[in-house]
């Protein structure tokens, strides 16, 4: 016997194949302009004659199409929509089942516009409709039941990916810029603030909108190639609305676990805030900062030469599992957003953030060496204790002086402390004590002045100027430089960095396609350096120098750079261009040496973009830069940066050399609900800092010296995502492969050509049955193989599956049961990790009011553990997790 609800499936499908024997048309023809040339690309659209919303639908291509309907209607309206060209309809009177209509278009050239009109899908399991540049997604259509903020939507919709440990978003393969509240642009690139902490009963859709402009001066005339994302609330969501949950619940180690949050938008004509209040103990980072992995998000990529370097590393803890499982925190979070519309002409929006928290973890490093035929083991048992502490102000003016001018300025203040004590058992005999104080002081701010000349042209000018200061202290206990006379080593250090810079651009369009970008500019980039490492007996308060940094690091720039986006046909070129004129110094207070270096430089690049039609291109790119990369490498003597390891270098000034080569093809095609991204990219890179490292069972010494040597990089990817109708099912599926070429001297060796090859494939499939059940399983494989000149390949293999049940028994409630499988090593299969977890969620009548049963390492895993190789090494890595634990959450929503 079949189960009751394949019976019943089996049931609908004879209904639809039957109704559809009964009612169904034929509808054939072709498509063509005034001068019988087949279009391309057109949608083919049926309607009913009393209704503008579209029924069935089909795309012909090449001029041709055919449609089997498989509705009922008393008149069929036929309606052919074509980029560019004036929509064709046609009418079928009183249509006769079972027949056959031969219907051709000739269609006209739009003259007013070469955009589609508005496309509306109405399929009952994912509608969303396209207008312009903006695709609108239903939210209640991608919804399950699982989801509690809106990420968890995004996260679904076609076209779309969010990366699951920083949250940053893209669309098409393009990171988007921001995530604007209906338009207003609250949180600016911290845009996880709202997809993390807006729940999604809030949001009725979610826009994703190409051709973006922030500034509305340059739309249409600045070059259309950002992206971004706009949350459009539920009518009614005016005033204040919010959430607050609470949760609370017990571990296995009988400790109580805590999840409490509250939210709050406010919406008026002239005043739009958000706020986040938040406490939790179960791995959760509701900020848009990582202190557990250090994953940079959106703001920090991109501000990133703006900063100062930590020369003495912060702890970051590596992880392949979900952070909530490893991240054993104690975060308090506090932020507040708000924007003041305080007439037709100016607007202020500040952001206000406080983070508090205490990251605690367990970890043994296993290093397996293989150098020079010798081998040996290494191993460091840790006990980590991760205290960072942060304040952050954000203003944002914008004054419009008239129609066509506008200021803008923007503020920065951000002070930043982090304490790390740890303790080290290194080789199972040698025990220390180890503590890291670092902070951070950046202030940054931009004067932005933008004037419209006219339709088609624009200038701007602006000047920017920050400041980064990051004094560091590392103290170990006890000496590792000489543990006969001193008690402890003590390393200082204190990095500043001070950037300037006035730039003038000229933007404007010869056509409504092609648009031009030409800027001046002149950078000042300041850098001072200070360390000290000494050796100190607490006794008789004796200290013994071992190593002294005292420099200054300058960098001056000029620049010209021009961009021309020419498009003709289904051609775009992009060709653009950077002059530069460098100049660097490095003065050495200690030796009282200087070293400097000027260059004058030509970086051309393009871009090429075929399109095939409305859903397929192919693009092309290729790229030159010179740059300077001894920021990184600027300090001679040692510094100490762990019970292991010390640092030192030796500075060079010359400039290396990058080119990269990428092609791509892309298809997307929302209505068939097919993705398609196929990618190579190549990488090399002249002249680098190469690693000659000293190892042994008990130090690490790393020195690095520059060389006009190659590293290579060769990437291939591929993604794919299908929704399958008749299964009612979701297949996605990513692949990437990538090898690299580097080189490095290991212990005196000569110098060593290494190899390292990577695959990973990922397979996922996602059930949308219109039954009380549904399921979803991701499996993941990945490869990583190491190699150095002719010695041994360090190979590792892993295995990941996760695999969940959605149940929907009654209206009210929903259960998600998942189980996480981890095979770190395929070769030793019985060291394998499964977690269950399982969560039953019941909505009483009250809407307002939610009840939520979690329960989370049902199996009590206490640890994971994972390998990685290089080209001398197998590395294993082993922490402790979150133990079982069980947790009643309620929810309130006002």
């Amino acid at each position: 016997m079949l189960p009751f609800f394949m019976l019943k499936k089996l049931f609908f499908i004879i209904l639809i194949l039957s109704s559809t024997i009964a009612y169904s048309q034929t509808i054939l023809g072709t498509i063509t302009d005034v001068e019988q040339n087949n279009l391309d690309y057109s949608y083919v659209l049926i309607k009913d004659f009393d209704s503008t919303n579209v029924k069935e639908y089909s795309i012909a291509r090449k001029g041709k199409y055919e449609i089997d309907l498989k509705k009922k209607y008393l008149k069929i309206v036929v309606e052919i929509q074509s980029n560019g060209y004036v929509t064709g309809k046609r009418v079928i009177d009183n249509p006769q089942k079972n027949k056959t209509y031969t219907i051709d278009f000739i269609l006209e050239k739009d003259t007013t516009t070469n955009k589609l009109d508005e496309v509306i899908i109405t399929a009952k399991r994912k509608p969303f409709k396209i207008k312009k540049d903006t695709v609108s997604y239903n939210v209640n259509s991608y919804r399950d039941g699982s989801e509690r903020k809106i990420e968890d939507i995004i996260k679904k919709l076609p076209g779309i990916e969010v990366d699951k440990n920083t949250g940053a978003i893209k669309y098409k393969g393009k990171p988007i810029e921001n995530v604007t509240l209906d338009g207003d642009n609250l949180f600016g690139h911290n845009y996880t603030l709202g997809t993390k902490n807006i729940n999604v009963d809030m949001v009725e859709q979610i826009e994703a909108i190409e051709n973006y402009s922030e500034n509305p001066l340059l739309k249409g005339i600045e070059k259309g190639d950002k992206v971004s994302i706009n949350l459009k609330l539920k009518k009614g969501k005016f005033n204040f609305s919010g959430n607050i949950d609470f949760g609370s619940g017990i571990s296995e180690n009988l400790n109580e676990v805590l999840d409490i949050n509250a939210n709050l938008l406010g919406i008026t004509k002239a005043y739009k805030t958000f706020a986040t209040l938040s406490y939790n103990n179960i791995g959760i980072n509701r900020s848009p900062f990582n202190y557990f992995g250090f994953s940079q998000n959106r703001e920090q990529f991109i501000e990133k030469r703006f900063l100062a370097k930590r020369i003495i590393p912060e702890t970051s803890f590596l992880n392949t599992l979900d952070e909530e499982r490893v991240n054993i925190n104690n975060q308090y979070f506090g932020n507040y957003n708000a924007l003041f519309k305080i007439n037709k002409r100016l607007k202020i929006k500040t952001n206000l953030y406080y983070v508090n928290d205490k990251i605690t973890s367990e970890q043994l490093f296993e290093n397996q060496f293989i150098i020079d035929g010798q081998s040996f083991t290494t191993t460091d048992d840790i006990s980590i204790e991760k205290k960072p502490k942060q304040y952050r102000g954000d203003l944002e003016v914008k004054y419009n002086a008239s129609k066509t001018s506008l200021l803008e300025y923007n503020l920065t203040i951000q002070q930043e402390n982090i304490q790390t004590p740890s303790s080290v058992v290194s080789n199972n005999d040698n025990s220390f004590t180890t503590l890291l104080n670092s902070e951070s002081f950046y202030l940054r701010q931009k004067l932005l002045f933008t004037k419209k000349i006219s339709d088609k042209k624009a200038f701007q000018f602006s000047v920017f100027q920050s400041t980064n200061n990051i004094p560091q202290n590392f103290q170990i206990n006890p000496s590792i430089i000489d543990p006969i006379n001193y008690e402890n080593d003590i390393q200082k250090s204190e990095y500043s960095k001070n950037y300037l810079e006035v730039q003038s651009i000229l933007l404007g369009s010869t056509t409504k396609k092609n648009k031009y970008t030409f800027s001046v500019g002149g950078i000042i980039d300041n850098n001072k350096l200070q360390s000290e490492l000494f050796s100190q007996n607490l006794a008789g308060n004796n200290t013994a120098e071992n190593g002294i940094n005292n420099l200054r690091y300058s960098k001056k720039t000029m620049y010209q750079l021009g961009s021309y986006q020419f498009n003709t046909g289904k051609w775009k070129l992009s060709p653009s261009y950077r002059f530069r004129y460098l100049d660097q110094e490095i003065y050495n207070k200690e030796s009282n040496t200087k070293n400097t270096q000027t260059n004058f430089l030509f970086e051309p690049s393009i871009n090429i973009k075929y399109k095939l039609n409305e859903i397929s291109s192919f693009l092309g790119t290729a790229n030159y830069e010179q740059s300077s990369i001894v920021d990184n490498y600027l300090f001679q003597n040692q510094i100490l940066i762990n019970n292991r390891t010390s640092v030192s270098n030796i500075p060079s000034l010359e400039l290396q050399e990058a080119l990269s080569y990428g092609f791509s093809y892309l298809h997307d095609d929302l209505y068939n609900l097919l993705e398609v991204a196929i990618g190579m990219n190549y990488q090399n890179r002249n002249g680098n800092f190469f690693t000659n490292s000293t190892i042994n069972q008990n130090t690490t010494q790393i020195n690095y010296f520059f060389l006009p040597q190659d590293n290579n990089n060769l990437n291939f990817n591929f993604s794919a995502t299908k929704y399958i109708r008749f299964l009612e099912s979701t297949v996605k599926s990513n692949s990437n492969y990538s090898i690299s070429r580097y080189k490095n001297i290991v212990n005196n060796s000569e110098l060593r050509n290494n190899e390292s090859r990577f695959f990973n494939t990922q397979l996922n499939f996602r059930t949308a049955f219109r039954l009380f059940v549904n399921f979803e399983n991701t499996i993941n494989f990945s490869q990583s193989i190491s190699q150095s000149d002719n010695s041994n390949e360090f190979i590792n293999e892993s295995l990941n599956n996760t695999f969940k049940i959605i149940l929907k028994p009654a209206k009210k409630w929903f259960v998600l049961l998942s189980s996480d499988y981890f095979l770190p090593n395929l070769k030793q299969k019985s060291e394998n990790y499964m977690f269950l977890d399982a969560s039953v969620r019941f909505r009483p009548k009250n809407k307002r009011l939610e009840f939520n049963l979690i329960a989370k390492n049902l199996l009590n895993e206490t640890n994971f553990e994972q390998i990685q190789t290089s080209d001398f090494s197998t590395n294993i890595y082993r922490t402790n997790i979150l133990p079982r634990y069980y947790m009643l959450n309620m929810s309130y929503d006002f």
